[in-house]
């Protein structure tokens, strides 16, 4: 158990956490998609959780370096959910029952401190906090406690992925139509789970060839070409797919889902429903990773299109990132791909025949 941090004498008085997280959440919410305010919600409610465990007050005085850094130590030493799904009951105790468990990676534990960190920076503007704990190791990045090195590269798809995950979607049923269609769609343009599921009919702009993504990270609207094989994939599932799928609405009763689920013909493809059917097509397809989900294509494709030639640029924007700094991450160029480039640089210096 770790001592309650103490609060600076000169600073401002210790305020109850979670009346500030309310407060937060509602400055801030507006731009949340529904998955990262759910993300959010979970960080914060872990963080708080721990702070009983450990007899410490959930006031700002927690939100102290010292009671972060052992925040942050106990994230490292804490089982990872591997092999199941992790929402659903009893996944991290079938996962320990597998055998060894491994410690949450750098990765994990850096989502799960970001929140706090959003949280501590708007505390100090607000003057709820005297200064910013994860500042003190700024210029030394790699060796900060609070918020660890990335120590795992991205997961990204391959060409031979990508190939199988498509050969699990081959059929003529409504819903394989409608499956091939989603896989077009994630494959060409890198968007992700969220945006793909919530498209509507109107967002499929056949004059311009383009794919309207409305609800897109953030609020954005972000429009995308709509590349052949999606707008066949597309053609064909509007043809033969869908109006089969949704043959029971009256029409008065179909909202427009352009991918509606097949559970419930009036709702849209949920999320997790979206990541298990590509899991399932993609294992059909002679895929031998345990999961495979939409992000792994995101990550897949703008690897490709990096490694063949797309600047990184043009690539962030048609990713519908902020900035380059964010796509870096994703189109990290394969070893393969570098070393061709940097054979044929060799080449031409004439340092090799």
């Amino acid at each position: 158990m770790i001592a309650p941090a103490a609060r600076r004498v000169d600073g401002p008085p210790a305020l109850p956490l979670r009346p500030l997280i309310a407060e937060f959440t509602a400055t801030f919410g507006v731009g949340w998609g529904p998955v990262t305010r759910r993300k959010h919600r979970d960080d914060f409610a872990r963080f708080l959780a721990w702070l009983g465990d450990q007899g410490v007050e959930p006031t700002t005085a927690a939100l102290s370096f010292t009671t972060l850094a052992a925040y942050v130590d106990d994230l490292r030493h804490r089982p990872r959910v591997r092999g199941v799904w992790r929402g659903s009951p009893g996944a991290l105790a079938r996962s320990l029952a597998a055998g060894a468990p491994e410690t949450l990676s750098a990765n994990s534990v850096n989502a799960y401190v970001r929140p706090l960190r959003s949280l501590v920076i708007w505390a100090v503007d607000e003057g709820y906090l005297a200064s910013n704990p994860f500042r003190r190791f700024r210029r030394r990045a790699a060796l900060d406690p609070l918020l660890p090195s990335e120590e795992t590269p991205t997961k990204g798809a391959t060409l031979e992925d990508l190939r199988a995950l498509e050969a699990g979607c081959a059929g003529e049923r409504p819903l394989d139509l409608r499956d091939r269609a989603v896989v077009a769609v994630l494959v060409t343009t890198a968007a992700r789970n969220s945006a793909v599921r919530l498209l509507r009919l109107d967002d499929v702009d056949t004059g311009r060839s383009l794919l309207r993504f409305r609800r897109g990270k953030g609020g954005k609207t972000l429009e995308v070409a709509l590349h052949p094989d999606a707008r066949a994939a597309i053609g064909r599932w509007l043809a033969d797919g869908r109006p089969a799928l949704v043959a029971g609405l009256g029409p008065d009763d179909d909202p427009g889902w352009l991918f509606p689920s097949d559970r419930d013909r009036r709702r849209p493809l949920g999320m997790n429903a979206l990541s298990l059917m590509l899991t399932r097509r993609y294992r059909a397809g002679g895929g031998t990773l345990p999961y495979f989900g939409s992000h792994r294509i995101r990550h897949g494709t703008a690897t490709l299109l990096a490694n063949n030639g797309m600047p990184l640029e043009e690539l962030s924007r048609y990713m519908g990132h902020a900035s380059t700094q964010v796509t870096r991450r994703y189109a990290v160029q394969t070893p393969g791909a570098l070393g061709e480039r940097a054979a044929a640089a060799l080449e031409r210096a004439g340092l090799v025949g």
